[in-house]
């Protein structure tokens, strides 16, 4: 398929995590075909980051208050892997 902006360059086909993902080596565009934004929506979503529990250790981790700082872990994202 041709892109639809350069008119002349051939769309590239990609596979990740059971998704193809048309797109244009020239200007980088994107394209998705009918249901593959909602998969990608839905593996986005399976992989949401859930932060860490806080742990209460003395001395370690406080504010000028006294109380412990939240610790926050971020999961690396599906669409970062998805689109690398």
């Amino acid at each position: 398929m041709q892109c639809p902006v350069c008119k002349d360059t051939q769309l590239v086909m990609s596979e990740r995590k059971s998704i193809e993902i048309d797109y244009c080596p020239d200007c980088r565009g994107i394209w998705l075909d009918r249901g593959e934004l909602d998969k990608i929506i839905e593996k986005s979503a399976e992989s949401v980051a859930v932060p860490a529990p806080h742990s209460d250790n003395r001395g370690q981790d406080r504010d000028n208050h006294g109380h412990a700082k939240p610790k926050y872990y971020k999961k690396k994202s599906f669409l970062s892997e998805l689109f690398d």
